[in-house]
């Protein structure tokens, strides 16, 4: 586990944690679904409990952790990895939060120790997180953390059959070390 701040923690999410964050999910599911495809096909505590045992594979096959989010000890959301490409040493991060902890810097300080985990222990040389261009508060976070926006890649994403584009933003490892 790793102490975040006083309270919030990162632990690499197990299968034990699939009640709570099927629950979770339950309880933002109208707030989730505004920008997360996969909302709608998660309907029982299976669902979560396989997408679980799909980041704990990816995690053993060295291709990049997803952790759960835990304020005051309980699941507030995940920060992780999508499989990460280990030939070009580069991974994209992805993110969501349950709606009552947002608007404190929860999720940007979480992100912030993912960034360090992909340049320091993953030794990644690029680090990518993608956001939907109307998503504000996703997209604040890379801004917050000195991404550089590369563009937009457009209607990259199906949400409930509407495409959507994204902003594509990106960390070099050089420059994660210029802001160190």
């Amino acid at each position: 586990m790793f102490q975040i701040d006083e309270s919030t923690a990162l632990r690499v999410l197990r299968k034990e944690d699939a009640a709570d964050l099927f629950a979770l999910t339950e309880a933002n599911r109208r707030y989730l679904r505004d920008w997360l495809p996969w909302v709608d096909a998660v309907l029982e505590p299976r669902d979560t409990a396989a997408f679980i045992d799909v980041v704990t594979a990816q995690r053993e096959a060295g291709r990049g952790p997803t952790f759960a989010i835990l304020r005051d000890g309980a699941v507030a959301g995940i920060v992780g990895f999508r499989p990460i490409d280990r030939m070009n040493r580069s991974g994209e991060i992805g993110y969501w939060l349950a709606a009552p902890c947002q608007g404190r810097g929860v999720m940007t300080v979480c992100v912030r120790f993912v960034v360090r985990y992909a340049f320091l222990t993953l030794d990644l040389n690029r680090v990518e997180i993608a956001a939907a261009t109307g998503n504000q508060r996703s997209r604040a976070i890379p801004e917050r953390l000195g991404f550089k926006l590369e563009g937009v890649l457009r209607e990259r994403e199906n949400l409930y059959g509407t495409h959507v584009d994204h902003a594509m933003y990106s960390l070099l490892r050089s420059e994660f070390d210029a802001l160190d």
